[in-house]
């Protein structure tokens, strides 16, 4: 039973900073030289659940392109929003089937890779200043 509650503790954790680092994408998309409005996160149950801000921040990938940023940086921005992706669609998973150790190890290491990104990001903002 604890490692349930442990399991069940850590998926709502994860949940808690991929809805966070969206908030944080938002923010950074909103202060592109062109900038890239993307809908909130609605939590499941909403009419539309997150469908419309799923396929907003996928848009994003082709819309960076425009960006008269660097092209290092527009991959990076990509990646991010694909380790994003990949850390929703983990926990989607992991809801439906279970929360098996390496489903939430695979989240954690995706959102990891989320914050790597957004320091690459910022990084490249500082040396362009």
């Amino acid at each position: 039973m604890a490692d349930h509650d442990n399991d069940r503790e850590r998926f709502v954790t994860l949940m808690e900073g991929l809805v966070g680092a969206y908030v944080y994408i938002q923010a950074l998309l909103a202060d592109l030289p062109l900038p890239i409005a993307i809908p909130d996160f609605e939590p499941v149950g909403e009419e539309d659940g997150p469908a419309t801000a799923l396929l907003s921040l996928n848009r994003v990938r082709q819309l960076i392109e425009d960006e008269p940023i660097e092209v290092k940086t527009q991959r990076a921005y990509e990646h991010l929003v694909l380790d994003w992706l990949t850390a929703y669609e983990l926990l989607v998973i992991t809801r439906l089937a279970g929360p098996a150790p390496w489903r939430l190890d695979a989240v954690e290491f995706s959102i990891n890779r989320v914050v790597t990104w957004i320091e690459v990001i910022e990084g490249d903002d500082a040396d362009e200043s």
